[in-house]
């Protein structure tokens, strides 16, 4: 784990992303929701890369393996996902919609220039713990924190610019 506050490496093995799939394919069959191919690619897609793809990323990253696929279908899938927790959207500077299958606690480091994002584990953010009710009987269901900044490529090309 990587609790000292590093972002984590960009890429996610095959082993994790069929453990990840796995655990998918049962939750569905337990709850009885429909597993078709187009579901599954889609969250694949979004397993395999913790870059936070948007749904024109999974997209353009499915479509030639898959016909009939359309970018209607992958937002209609993300919603989905979504609705059903089985992802999670996450936010940006630019408010482009962008998807995270990791659903363990971390949070996101987001570059204001690139856009770029990270997932990292900051240990004195995994200690703020919610109260059950919030103002007016709002009831919080999860903290989800992004930390802007740039991104340590877009301060290098910074640096060669002067």
């Amino acid at each position: 784990m990587n609790r000292g506050g590093r972002a984590r490496e960009q890429i996610r093995s095959a082993r994790v992303v069929d453990l990840m799939c796995a655990r998918f394919e049962q939750e569905c069959r337990r709850r009885r929701l429909r597993l078709t191919a187009q579901r599954l690619a889609v969250y694949r897609a979004l397993a395999a890369d913790p870059g936070h793809p948007t749904a024109e990323t999974v997209y353009a990253g499915l479509r030639r393996g898959m016909r009939g696929l359309s970018l209607a279908t992958v937002y209609r899938i993300l919603e989905s996902l979504e609705r059903e927790a089985f992802v999670r959207r996450v936010s940006t500077t630019a408010g482009v919609g962008r998807f995270d299958a990791r659903l363990s606690s971390h949070q996101h480091l987001v570059c204001r220039k690139c856009g770029r994002m990270a997932d990292t584990e900051l240990e004195a953010l995994e200690q703020l713990s919610l109260p059950r009710r919030g103002p007016a009987g709002f009831v919080f269901e999860r903290l989800d924190i992004s930390i802007i900044g740039i991104c340590a490529a877009c301060r290098r090309q910074g640096v060669r610019r002067s």
